[in-house]
């Protein structure tokens, strides 16, 4: 009865520490991979490409522009004054 008892409580500890184990192995891969994605994000903050501004032409060309054309106001209605 004793031997059995022990036989129980050893499977029992067996299984919760092969959970805890596998549990801990995927905790580890999903920080490394959160860490990676951290990075990535890091790296394309801080090195982003120059923005190219591109413009088109009435019969479809298109023109590489310098900058951007930006107005000093912004437009308004046809119909306001």
């Amino acid at each position: 009865m004793l031997g059995q008892r022990r036989e129980i409580a050893r499977l029992q500890s067996d299984f919760y520490r092969d959970q805890y184990r596998k549990i801990l192995r995927w905790l580890m891969v999903s920080l490394l991979i959160m860490f990676a994605l951290l990075m990535t994000i890091i790296y394309l903050i801080l090195f982003k490409p120059t923005s190219q501004y591109y413009a088109n032409t009435t019969d479809g060309k298109i023109l590489s522009m310098p900058k951007p054309t930006v107005q000093p106001f912004p437009l308004r209605s046809a119909g306001r004054s």
